[in-house]
């Protein structure tokens, strides 16, 4: 056992307990509901969590491997990366929708990152960071739970400047408020690893599984979704 950082939101745990509705993200499905998207691995569906597994090979992670799904909410996601041979460890703020995933979908869950019974290889987040007031707590969450040379994979909208533009000033600037309270572009997510003495690169979808190997970062950031992928820094950055 060990100790995360005590800088939890919890002040955010009413309102993603009682309030927070996101269609699919928030609803937990029936039992025949559930059967179904079970049957066909989530396969079609927005919650198709294919991409994301193709990104964490590309990134290095193998069967076997650990992964911390930190925010899984009820559990479509942390039950594809385990389906997709990954040993998951999973982490939700709404108490309700972390019963659902234990109990509906077998996913092992973790009252608290502190309680996290060992270091991953992975610290896996989908769309959790724009939604949280202090996103260094997930960043320090991270460096805690992470094995030494593990890695982070964060998925978030894009607040890249240049989809001002292409969406229109209108819906841009719709793109946060109480449920997003960050819109978030790679300058400043590379900022925040440096804080923490990570160094990362970002990519925008649709992903370039090659790139992503490699470790060289997207040129063009214009899709509608942004990965941040981070691993401490090989120098401890000032």
């Amino acid at each position: 056992m060990f100790r995360v950082p005590k800088s939890h939101p919890e002040r955010d745990a009413t309102f993603y307990e009682h309030r927070y509705q996101e269609g699919f993200t928030t609803d937990c499905p029936n039992e025949q509901e559930l059967a179904n998207l079970k049957q066909t691995s989530f396969k079609g569906t927005e919650k198709d969590y294919a991409s994301y597994i193709e990104v964490l090979r590309a990134a290095g992670l193998e069967a076997g491997d650990t992964v911390f799904d930190f925010g899984c909410s009820w559990g479509y996601g942390s039950w594809q990366l385990a389906q997709a041979g990954f040993r998951v460890f999973a982490y939700e703020l709404s108490q309700s929708r972390a019963r659902y995933a234990e109990e509906k979908l077998g996913c092992q869950m973790v009252p608290a990152p502190t309680e996290c019974l060992q270091r991953v290889d992975c610290f896996f987040s989908a769309h959790v960071i724009e939604h949280l007031s202090n996103p260094g707590y997930l960043w320090e969450t991270a460096k805690s739970v992470l094995k030494p040379n593990g890695v982070i994979v964060l998925f978030m909208p894009s607040g890249e400047y240049q989809l001002e533009k292409q969406y229109g000033k209108a819906r841009y600037h719709k793109l946060w408020g109480q449920v997003h309270p960050l819109l978030l572009t790679s300058e400043a997510l590379g900022q925040m690893a440096q804080k923490f003495s990570l160094e990362g690169c970002a990519y925008s979808s649709p992903y370039n599984a090659a790139k992503i190997a490699a470790g060289l970062a997207d040129r063009r950031l214009d899709g509608e979704e942004l990965l941040f992928v981070a691993r401490r820094a090989r120098v401890a950055l000032p």
